[in-house]
C-alpha cells in the first residue's frame, strides 16, 4: 500500500510539472473591450496560444524557458512581458498603433531599387544555407525597406510580422521585426563595389511545427549540433568537450573553466556568465568547423534552454555568426525528437 501511495504522489507531482498555466484577459487600453484572436506566445518557441471571444487566453508554462510573452494583434502596439507569475492572472491593455513607419528615414536619398534592397535583406535576415535558401517570405509587401546613402545603411521595417515558411526545417515562423541594419563599407577603387561590414537584427519570433517526416527530422538536428543554441546549451551544462566543442585561445586548446564563468542568480533558472577573452569555438575536430565568441557587455544571462540575453553581450563571428533565421531552431527544441 505504501507503494501505492508513493507511486501516486510521484506521478502527482509529475502531472504538477507539466501542468502548469499562465492565464489572463487581453482588452482595448480605451475601450475596455476584450480583444478576440490576439496571439499570445512565449517568444522563440512554439507555444502559442489565441484569446478568445472574451478576451481571454490560458498558455502552458514551462519554467525552464523563460523567455519573454509576447501578445500582439494587429492595428495594436506589441507588449513584452519578461516578469510573469503562474500565480497570478494576467490583465493586458493593448493600446492602437498609430506610427506604423519609421519616419528618420523618409527624407533620406535612396537611388537603390527595391529588386536590390530586398534581395540584400532577404540574404542577411534568413541566411546563405541550404535551409535558409528554401525560406520562402509570405508577405514581403509588408516590408519596408530604405537604404541611406549618406550613412552606407539598409534599413528595414515591416507592418506586420514577417511570414517565413521553412520548407527544409518544417517551420511556420513569424518575426515581429523590431529592428534591421545592414552597414555597408564602399571599396576604395574605382568601382565603389559595397560590401557588408555589420548586420543587426532584432524581434520575437514564434514557430509553428509542421508535420515532420524523418528528412525534416534529420535537417532538423543537422541544423542544431554546433549551433549557437547547442553551444549554449553544452556551456551551461559543463557538456562543452562531451558535445565536441573545443575552445582556443591564441590558438591554443584551453579548458573553458579558464576563461569563462557562471553565477546563479536569485532566479534557479538564470545563471549569470562571463567570458573573460575573444575565444575561437571549433565543434567536431574531425571537420573543424569555427567560430569566435568576442564579450561586449561583463556579463550575459542564460537560461537553462540556452537562451542569453541581453542580444548584444557578445558576438558571434564564423561558422555561428553566418546563421541567420533560415538556420535557427525554437527554444523547446529537443534534438532527441522523434516521428
Amino acid at each position: 500500500m505504501k507503494i501505492k501511495l508513493g507511486l501516486f504522489i510521484f506521478l502527482f507531482c509529475v502531472a504538477n510539472l507539466f501542468a502548469q498555466e499562465i492565464s489572463g484577459v487581453i482588452i482595448d487600453n480605451n475601450s475596455k473591450q476584450p480583444i478576440e484572436g490576439a496571439s499570445v506566445y512565449f517568444d522563440n518557441t512554439t507555444i502559442g496560444v489565441i484569446s478568445n471571444s472574451d478576451g481571454a487566453f490560458t498558455i502552458p508554462f514551462d519554467e525552464s524557458i523563460n523567455t519573454p510573452l509576447v501578445i500582439s494583434f494587429l492595428g495594436y502596439k506589441k507588449q513584452v512581458i519578461s516578469n510573469y507569475n503562474k500565480d497570478v492572472a494576467l490583465k493586458i491593455e493593448l493600446k492602437e498603433n498609430l506610427n506604423t513607419l519609421n519616419e528618420v528615414v523618409i527624407g533620406s536619398k535612396d537611388s537603390w531599387s527595391r529588386e536590390k534592397k530586398l534581395e540584400q535583406f532577404k540574404l542577411q535576415f534568413l541566411g546563405f544555407s541550404s535551409n535558409s535558401l528554401s525560406c520562402k517570405i509570405l508577405n514581403e509587401d509588408d516590408i519596408t525597406l530604405r537604404y541611406l546613402e549618406d550613412d552606407n545603411l539598409l534599413v528595414a521595417n515591416a507592418k506586420r510580422p514577417i511570414r517565413i515558411r521553412n520548407s527544409n526545417l518544417g517551420y511556420d515562423i513569424e518575426y515581429d521585426l523590431q529592428d534591421f541594419e545592414i552597414q555597408y563599407e564602399i571599396s576604395s577603387g574605382s568601382l565603389k563595389i559595397n560590401t557588408v561590414s555589420s548586420v543587426f537584427y532584432s524581434g520575437t519570433t514564434f514557430y509553428k511545427s509542421n508535420k515532420a517526416n524523418r528528412k525534416t527530422i534529420k535537417r532538423r538536428q543537422k541544423a542544431y549540433y554546433g549551433s549557437m543554441l547547442h553551444f549554449m546549451r553544452s556551456l551551461l551544462y559543463d557538456k562543452l568537450e562531451d558535445n565536441k566543442f573545443t575552445l582556443l585561445y591564441e590558438e591554443k586548446v584551453v579548458p573553458a573553466e579558464n576563461f569563462i564563468s557562471k553565477y546563479v542568480t536569485n532566479d534557479p533558472t538564470i545563471y549569470k556568465v562571463k567570458v573573460f577573452k575573444p575565444l575561437t569555438i571549433v565543434y567536431d575536430l574531425t571537420v573543424s568547423r569555427q567560430s569566435t565568441i568576442i564579450p561586449n557587455n561583463e556579463y550575459f544571462y542564460l537560461n537553462l534552454k540556452g537562451n542569453y540575453s541581453p542580444i548584444e553581450a557578445v558576438t558571434f563571428t564564423g561558422e555561428i555568426g553566418m546563421q541567420r533565421v533560415g538556420d535557427n531552431l525554437p527554444l523547446d527544441y529537443d534534438p532527441m525528437e522523434q516521428i
